[in-house]
């Protein structure tokens, strides 16, 4: 797991050893009788009819592409620092599972790819990106899985070996970019601490490709949430289609 986006959370790991970044996505292809009427539809909705690419995985350079830069975000983000972490988190609530699996470091049948880190001000608010790539259905499955579990998850238990944690879950509605996209809110109550922390997260597929984007933020700074989506999803669709 990439660690940046948890700067915030340092006091609650103390006490909880659960860390938070990812991502999420989802959509559907369906026939030309649909088609026309696609366009207005968000991008987890829009369907199509075109013949699908062969089922390869991205190429190394492809998923460089797709990673966000400083020079991609507005004025005042600069690059910052993550490490990995080997907590794995799961829910105490199967349908949630998908969801809980973003606060891990690996995806079981992905190739994991390079990620970027950013932060503004004194880590006022926060960006992580992870890039990640899979073989045959793989990504599609993936993102379906976390369309499915945003359908029915609202709250679960987050369990780790160092205790656990109640993690709220709001689905939002994901900017149009790459092929699929999910976006939600998870929230993370730290009853210990008296304290909440949000985290706005997108998941978005293009191809065999996948990006996971966390901003971690106040509520002022979420509003930005959809831009940095959007960048995201579009640099993606642009990598895997070059």
């Amino acid at each position: 797991m990439r660690t940046r986006i948890r700067h915030g959370l340092a006091a609650a790991l103390a006490v909880s050893a659960l860390s938070l970044t990812a991502a999420c996505g989802g959509g559907a292809a369906k026939d030309d009788a649909k088609k026309d009427k696609s366009a207005d539809k968000p991008a987890a909705e829009q369907t199509t009819s075109a013949a699908p690419a062969p089922a390869t995985p991205l190429t190394a350079a492809q998923m460089k592409a797709a990673v966000l830069e400083a020079k991609d975000l507005p004025s005042g983000w600069t690059a910052s620092k993550a490490t990995s972490d080997p907590t794995k988190v799961t829910a105490d609530k199967p349908e949630c599972q998908p969801l809980a699996s973003l606060l891990n470091s690996e995806v079981e049948g992905a190739t994991m790819g390079p990620g970027a880190d950013f932060k503004r001000g004194n880590s006022e608010s926060e960006l992580s990106q992870q890039i990640m790539t899979f073989a045959g259905t793989g990504a599609a499955d993936y993102t379906t899985s976390i369309g499915t579990a945003l359908g029915t998850c609202t709250s679960f238990v987050a369990k780790t070996d160092g205790g656990t944690m109640n993690i709220d879950i709001k689905k939002l509605t994901a900017p149009q970019s790459a092929e699929e996209a999910h976006a939600f809110r998870m929230t993370l109550n730290i009853a210990e601490l008296g304290m909440k922390i949000e985290s706005n997260i997108l998941v978005a597929r293009q191809g065999t490709g996948v990006t996971r984007l966390a901003h971690l933020a106040d509520a002022a700074g979420q509003k930005e949430f959809d831009t940095f989506a959007k960048l995201a999803g579009d640099k993606l669709a642009k990598a895997a289609q070059s």
